[in-house]
């Protein structure tokens, strides 16, 4: 006669198998988000020597990271039935990069190039809170929008659908300006900011800023924020955000320090 397993048996393999898929499930989905991370710091890297070349080229590096939204006749729109794709709109950089995908990361969930956004400026921005705009801190310049696919000029704001500008070429006033001479241990006394009354440069302001012509290495360039993780809509404290130097280097950062205040980071 054929014996059966017992119900012992049974309980005791299928217990086995839990223990062995509480491991391995864990493993797998770290190896699979290291992965990810891999390539978004490939796809930064990338985007810094293109900068650096536009840099050499044009002596200034360019508006935006990835590409405005725009019609087919090339005008700014934000209109999303009329905007092209974002492998069709015009790029400062398309000409230095071997295609579009570079711009796209991995833990992005939007991957149709179709869908555009308005953003705001980041906290820690003198303009934060405000739509972005064409001309810096002109209130009556023409808003414009950006593709949700493009994972480095914007990033959502927690899990919301909105999204923060994360590429700038200024971003100081006198308040934010005190925060790096604080950072700084005092060793700097920088003063009014590019947004403080009139907006533009200033020779009081700190050089960490993309739009001056030989700003200081230790600048942000942009950051990723699509590998944080919450817990009950609540941000976790981890070095999750992938932040891009003009060093040229790519640092992990603590995702709460980032979303409070992002161009005061050092590599």
């Amino acid at each position: 006669m054929r014996r059966g397993f017992t119900l012992v048996e049974l309980l005791t393999v299928i217990a086995i198998i839990a223990i062995l898929a509480a491991i391995i499930f864990p493993v797998a989905g770290t190896v699979r988000e290291n992965a990810r991370k891999s390539r978004c710091i490939s796809n930064l890297n990338q985007i810094f020597v293109a900068l650096q070349v536009y840099k050499d080229d044009y002596r200034a590096y360019p508006p935006v990271l990835g590409a405005y939204a725009v019609d087919a006749n090339g005008v700014l729109t934000c209109n999303a039935s009329q905007a092209v794709p974002f492998n069709l709109a015009p790029k400062p950089l398309g000409s230095y990069l071997k295609n579009d995908e570079i711009f796209y990361c991995p833990n992005n969930p939007i991957d149709d190039k179709r869908l555009i956004t308005q953003a705001v400026y980041p906290q820690g921005h003198a303009l934060a809170g405000q739509p972005v705009r064409l001309q810096l801190g002109n209130p009556n310049s023409l808003i414009v929008c950006f593709y949700r696919y493009d994972s480095y000029s914007t990033g959502r704001i927690g899990q919301s659908a909105n999204h923060e500008l994360h590429y700038t070429l200024f971003w100081s006033n006198q308040q934010l300006n005190a925060r790096e001479n604080q950072l700084n241990g005092g060793t700097t006394n920088y003063g009014l900011g590019y947004f403080d009354s009139p907006v533009g440069p200033k020779s009081t302001d700190n050089p960490r800023q993309l739009g001056y012509r030989n700003p200081d290495t230790t600048a942000v360039v942009t950051w990723c924020s699509y590998h944080r993780s919450y817990s009950g809509g609540v941000l976790n404290r981890a070095k999750t955000d992938l932040v891009l130097f003009l060093t040229g280097n790519v640092k992990p950062v603590d995702s709460y320090e980032m979303f409070q205040s992002p161009y005061t980071m050092r590599p």
